[in-house]
């Protein structure tokens, strides 16, 4: 089984790519994995090193715009980026 084999059973159906460039104008996609939050990235991420491939949990926090009593909306975006794919 290759290492993108291996990332797709862990992710189970939570395999996400996202498109990255440069400023040389190259482009290119780099997996990540959907996540519902921190302690679920920890599990894929301890998944992934007990079969040697390095990743990361990663946070994005946007603002989404306020609620009925004018408080900011925050939303956390948990995934785990998979290094050196």
């Amino acid at each position: 089984m290759d290492r993108i084999d291996i990332i797709k059973e862990i992710a189970g159906g939570r395999l996400r790519w996202t498109s990255c460039s440069d400023e040389n104008g190259n482009y290119w996609k780099e997996p990540y994995i959907k996540c519902d939050n921190e302690g679920h990235g920890k599990s894929i991420v301890n998944k992934l090193a007990e079969k040697g491939i390095e990743s990361v949990v990663d946070l994005y926090e946007d603002d989404d715009g306020d609620d009925d009593y004018g408080r900011p909306i925050i939303r956390k975006i948990w995934s785990v980026r998979i290094k050196n794919s």
